[in-house]
């Protein structure tokens, strides 16, 4: 009886003791997420002066800072791209892209790189940043936060026709798009290599009426995910040749042939596959895999305007929107475990807003 009297005191102390810390635990985590710097929302003002808007995804505090640069790009997508600390933006009518460090809860600007021709999409891999232009697509390797120059590697497009639309990279290369009519791949070199190689492989489009406008493109590992926006098809390639196909919300023409359903511009969040649909002003939603891409919901989110670029960074999505042709909409939603989307808020910026990225 007199051990009894003795553990079991013991035994709820420890209990006691245990919860305790758990709940100090779970207390110092919420603390560490609430003071811990809140992801930046990153777009392009592509005005004559443009700016790089940086939008809290914490408070909604929205602040503007000069690249330096003109914008003036179109039709494109990834405008703004980040790699860790760093961002990258596109000055089209400058023809140079504006190197951006995150200080606390700000962006600096720290670097202009000059381009062979006119700069319309960035992404980062393999230690190096990838510029597509109008004409030309270049690398510039990047070591820490600074990005060096010269470029070490440069490629003409394949047309050329300065229709060019976006560059992204996976394992191993890059992958452009044109939108008169052409997807290629370029080999990419790893860190501290020459970059771009000097040959493109293209990518066989499906015959017409399947192959009008090849727009997006996102990476995953060894796969490719491409819109062929104006025949509402989202595919897969995989060794540069498509593998799966999906069509899209239909019809997607109305009587006149005016497109009224478009997967534009591509972000991935695990196995879903968000595209930005322009001319119905909402997010559609694929299932994806290794082997296939399949449309699984029209209106995952829906927009006051047509979307123009959007990204994925954890469990955070950021679209931006044209809005009503005055003032353009970044918005940002949260993503739950089964892909279901809820609008944290839209800020509006008075500008047509280019490029969507997030920085932790």
């Amino acid at each position: 009886m007199l051990t009894k009297k003795i553990t079991l005191p013991l035994i709820f102390a420890a209990a006691a003791f245990t919860a305790a810390a758990a709940d100090q635990t779970r207390a110092g985590a919420v603390a560490e997420a609430q003071t811990a710097p809140a992801p930046l929302f990153l777009t392009a003002t592509n005005g004559t002066t443009n700016y790089l808007a940086v939008v809290n995804t914490r408070t909604k505090q929205t602040t503007y800072i000069a690249t330096g640069g003109n914008g003036g790009a179109s039709g494109n997508a990834g405008g703004v791209a980040v790699d860790g600390k760093i961002a990258a933006v596109v000055n089209f009518g400058s023809g140079n892209v504006t190197i951006f460090v995150r200080r606390g809860d700000a962006m600096q600007p720290t670097q202009k790189i000059a381009t062979a021709s006119q700069p319309v999409s960035v992404a980062f891999g393999s230690g190096h940043l990838v510029v597509l232009e109008l004409t030309m697509a270049e690398s510039f390797p990047v070591y820490g936060n600074t990005v060096q120059t010269p470029a070490d590697g440069q490629v003409q497009l394949l047309l050329a026709d300065k229709s060019a639309a976006q560059i992204v990279t996976y394992a191993g290369g890059v992958a452009y798009t044109e939108k008169t009519g052409s997807v290629a791949e370029v080999s990419l070199s790893t860190d501290g290599m020459p970059g771009l190689g000097v040959t493109n492989q293209a990518v066989m489009l499906p015959p017409a009426p399947n192959n009008n406008t090849p727009f997006g493109l996102i990476g995953q590992g060894a796969n490719i995910y491409l819109t062929i926006a104006h025949s509402d098809l989202e595919t897969l390639v995989v060794n540069g040749h498509i593998v799966s196909t999906a069509a899209g919300p239909t019809p997607y023409m109305d009587q006149s042939g005016n497109i009224t359903h478009a997967p534009c511009w591509n972000a991935l969040f695990g196995q879903f596959l968000y595209s930005s649909d322009s001319p119905g002003k909402q997010l559609l939603r694929y299932l994806v895999s290794d082997t296939s891409v399949f449309f699984d919901k029209p209106a995952a989110a829906t927009l006051t305007g047509p979307p123009t670029d959007l990204t994925v960074d954890g469990s955070l999505l950021g679209v931006i929107d044209g809005g009503d042709g005055h003032a353009s909409n970044a918005s940002l939603f949260d993503i739950d475990s089964e892909g279901e989307l809820t609008l944290r808020f839209a800020v509006k910026i008075a500008s047509p807003i280019n490029g969507a990225a997030i920085i932790d």
